[in-house]
């Protein structure tokens, strides 16, 4: 199985893809579901392309679905003769793998390949059982050297704790560097020496929940925005989200790397969970915490809007650029320090990123620093979105002229921000002001 689902089927029941057969004599194609797909399905193949359905892709040695890499081998056919029909299987030349699955590609252990499909699958008759150990043999034969980092496994999305993210950007830059083909476009060598770069620069940010949130709410209404090299608050850099974000709700973080012909973001899913043990240690060690999901390269002054893989990404950065965050230190572990200062490395940083005035304020009830003086005692804050002015000034205030006030933030601090309020700041840019028409101020509440 490979990511690229041009030509494949899937059930439209079940979201399994499915085996296609050519009959010999008449060309018919058929589909059957895979053998070893957990319990045997209850009903018929209904092919559709797999594009069409939330494929569920599984490992094609042992039907585990936590994929972490794909196979190449040499095309594969299995010819079936019988006394009235024969049947052309084509297997093609892609073969996904679960973690344990391959470390015994690697090894060429067919033996352990078959005493895994028998140990984890569901019971099998004895012819095919046989079958299903030649097609491995063959498999095995024929898989080509190399492989690469999958993205059609199914792992649940779990958010990094902050104090990791060292650790967890080091593994990370390695993997770039790594041996092993990566997915999209990042596999080309001049793409991975320079994100590898950019993870080794890059500022470590870790998103809190409430800032998460706000994010999340607004890239899903994030108008047309052209994107310029100041857009993003550091050069380089790595975050991570304290709950799932993304179209899916499966990414978990992002990096960004910028060059002179635009930014490159990646963002991220995480791996690893559900795993025991001895896998999860070998997980770790071969790919780490995070695998690409998707990526896009951000030339200069290009446009994206809320369908774009990077809208939460964007969208965050707007958000910061706005003066809405604050930052604040988070203490990383001890250990990952000392191993930074062992190798000469200077301390790690983690910034939290959070809504300003969200930590604890003394008095809500008599501070207004974001500028609400009505002395209301109101129980949230909201946003004032960008308008033009006419702002007094020169000798005794009695002359006007426009202004563009950039939208703001106003209640008192501590307070949640009114949530049908935070995506109408996106995208607001100061527009040529029509010399005839008043000042307008425009708040919302």
């Amino acid at each position: 199985m490979t990511p690229d689902t041009a030509g494949q089927f899937a059930c439209r029941t079940c979201g399994a893809p499915l085996n296609r057969y050519v009959d010999i004599s008449t060309n018919e194609v058929q589909f059957t579901h895979p053998i070893a797909v957990g319990q045997r399905p209850d009903h018929q193949p209904d092919p559709v392309p797999a594009g069409q359905v939330d494929a569920r892709y599984v490992c094609d040695f042992c039907s585990d679905e936590k994929i972490v890499y794909t196979y190449q081998s040499r095309p594969i056919e299995v010819v079936a003769l019988g006394a009235t029909q024969g049947l052309v299987q084509h297997y093609g030349t892609d073969w996904a793998a679960c973690i344990e699955c391959a470390q015994l590609v690697d090894a060429r252990d067919v033996d352990g390949l078959h005493a895994r499909v028998l140990r984890c699958g569901p019971p099998l008759a004895q012819q095919a059982t046989a079958g299903i150990g030649a097609m491995q043999q063959t498999v095995v034969a024929n898989i080509l050297p190399g492989r690469t980092l999958a993205t059609i496994g199914r792992w649940p999305a779990t958010p990094l704790p902050a104090p990791t993210l060292p650790k967890v950007r080091d593994r990370l830059a390695q993997l770039i560097r790594g041996d092993d083909n990566l997915p999209h476009h990042l596999n080309q060598p001049d793409t991975r020496r320079r994100i590898a770069a950019g993870l080794d620069a890059a500022q470590l940010y870790w998103i809190d929940a409430e800032f998460t949130d706000l994010a999340r709410h607004a890239a899903r209404s994030l108008p047309a925005t052209a994107v310029s090299a100041t857009t993003a608050p550091t050069p380089h850099g790595l975050l991570a989200w304290a709950q799932p974000v993304g179209h899916g709700g499966d990414l978990t973080a992002a990096s960004w790397t910028r060059g002179p012909d635009g930014i490159h973001v990646v963002c991220y899913r995480s791996i690893g969970t559900g795993l025991h043990t001895t896998a999860l240690q070998r997980l770790r060690e071969q790919v780490g915490w995070l695998i690409p999901a998707h990526t896009a390269h951000l030339q200069p002054h290009e446009v994206i809007d809320a369908d774009s893989p990077a809208s939460t990404v964007v969208a965050a950065w707007l958000l910061i650029g706005q003066k809405l965050a604050e930052t604040a230190p988070i203490p990383v572990e001890k250990a990952i320090r000392k191993a930074y200062q062992r190798s000469g490395r200077p301390a790690p940083e983690v910034r939290l990123v959070r809504i300003r005035g969200s930590a604890p304020a003394a008095d809500t009830r008599t501070a207004h620093p974001s500028g609400d003086r009505t002395g209301r005692d109101h129980d949230h804050r909201w946003w004032v979105r960008g308008h033009w002015r006419n702002q007094p000034y020169g000798p005794g205030r009695t002359q006007r002229r426009l202004i563009y006030i950039d939208p703001h933030i106003r209640g008192p601090e501590g307070k949640p921000i009114k949530p049908t309020t935070t995506v109408r700041i996106l995208g607001n840019s100061p527009r040529e002001p029509n010399p005839g028409a008043p000042g307008r101020r425009s708040d919302d509440s």
